[in-house]
């Protein structure tokens, strides 16, 4: 078997970890009315498994990057995947909501194990010329499994319970985490490497890090934030659910085809370009359904917010993977992804009180809005990066002194 062979097989194996941790990220959110009604609960009490989820799925990244960069990736992601699967299983058989909650909270805890340190994998797996292009795949791959969480959470509970859904992610957790143990290690553990928080500050004493944690927290409102909105959007409007289920989740269809497109572009559209063109496709996401939000306005929104994750978030992803050291890279792409997501909840809560208020247009205004200065300044900075790591051209040899065959004549004879 090729390298290149042994390399798709194993990278194989985490993007399917990587999918289903985004099938988990959705997966309660289809859920919360059914458990309600079950426990006899308030909509209010049981919104807390999603909120507890969220709140430690952010929280928790930068501490297993920095743990990634101290024991190894393999054995963090192991980690994740077998408390995962035991999170899940209490929310799964929880006897109250109590225990769903507690089930959820534990399970987002360790699901954030697997997102900065997959990239970090990732990173340190594929050359340099083909980080774009992975990046990309697991864009797709997240949005295909937000939507795959969303459909099978619900035709699982009206099939049979909605246990089942949680119960089946729990399942396929554990058979990850023995998977996951076939895969090489890609960082070693050895004496003498540097203290977490001295990896922090190693991070951080490069520049980039510093402008690229600060932008994250931006790009993030743009990119994963505003989104989420959509599917309010078209309720609001009067929309069954099972029809905002089919128009949103072509996001995922977008992603795929922006996939494809890096597939094509990787190796021929600079770095820069590519993410200012992915803001590109956000931008025109959202000011489609600023002017209207009809189903084939938001159709085409989902689409294009689709693709542009594909494109410019993978793009973003692979800028952090190149800016850092190997050695601090689950670190660095921690602190990069936690900025991401809490950019994401800022974003979210600033523009609740519209969406309550059924203010979609001025929402999905305000998302282009921001959309553009993160275009304008990442592009910009993506072309110093670049620039910045170009070698400088060596000077011109100075002429040095002529040979003695030069200045003198030959004294052999003819």
């Amino acid at each position: 078997m090729s390298q290149r062979t042994r390399e798709k097989s194993s990278l194989g194996t985490v993007y399917a970890g990587w999918f289903l941790i985004d099938v988990d990220l959705i997966l309660i959110t289809p859920l919360l009315v059914p458990v309600a009604a079950h426990f006899g609960a308030g909509l209010g009490t049981v919104t807390l498994a999603l909120t507890a989820y969220l709140l430690l799925f952010g929280v928790m990244q930068p501490v297993y990057g920095i743990l990634s960069d101290a024991i190894g990736r393999v054995r963090v992601m192991r980690i994740g995947l077998a408390g995962l699967f035991a999170g899940n299983l209490l929310a799964a058989l929880a006897p109250n909501v109590g225990t769903l909650i507690a089930g959820r909270a534990v399970a987002g805890a360790f699901a954030a194990a697997l997102v900065p340190v997959t990239v970090a994998y990732v990173g340190d797996r594929v050359p340099m010329e083909r980080r774009r292009r992975a990046m990309a795949v697991l864009m797709s791959i997240s949005a295909l499994g937000v939507g795959a969480g969303t459909v099978s959470a619900g035709v699982l509970t009206d099939l049979l319970s909605w246990r089942a859904a949680i119960l089946l992610v729990s399942v396929s957790a554990a058979v990850l985490a023995v998977l996951y143990g076939r895969l090489p290690e890609t960082l070693t553990p050895r004496a003498g490497r540097p203290m977490a928080l001295d990896r922090v500050r190693s991070v951080f004493d490069g520049g980039w890090f510093r402008f690229l944690t600060v932008f994250a927290l931006v790009e993030g409102a743009a990119m994963v934030g505003f989104y989420n909105f959509f599917s309010a959007a078209l309720q609001a409007d009067g929309n069954s659910v099972w029809l905002t289920g089919v128009v949103t989740g072509s996001y995922g269809l977008g992603a795929v085809g922006g996939g494809v497109l890096m597939r094509f572009l990787d190796a021929r559209v600079p770095a820069a370009a590519l993410f200012g063109g992915g803001c590109a496709l956000l931008f025109a996401g959202y000011l489609v359904p600023a002017l209207s939000q009809s189903v084939p306005g938001l159709l085409a929104a989902s689409l294009l917010s689709g693709a542009a994750l594909a494109v410019a978030q993978s793009t973003l992803q692979a800028w952090v993977i190149e800016a850092a050291a190997p050695e601090v890279r689950g670190t660095a792409a921690s602190l990069v992804a936690s900025a991401v997501f809490t950019g994401a909840a800022i974003a979210t809560a600033a523009v609740g009180g519209l969406a309550a208020a059924g203010e979609f247009g001025l929402l999905f205004g305000i998302a282009a809005a921001v959309t553009l200065p993160v275009l304008v300044v990442g592009v910009f900075a993506r072309v110093r990066f670049d620039r910045a790591r170009r070698p400088s051209p060596s000077p011109p040899d100075e002429p040095g002194p002529p040979a003695p065959s030069e200045l003198e004549p030959s004294n052999q004879s003819a």
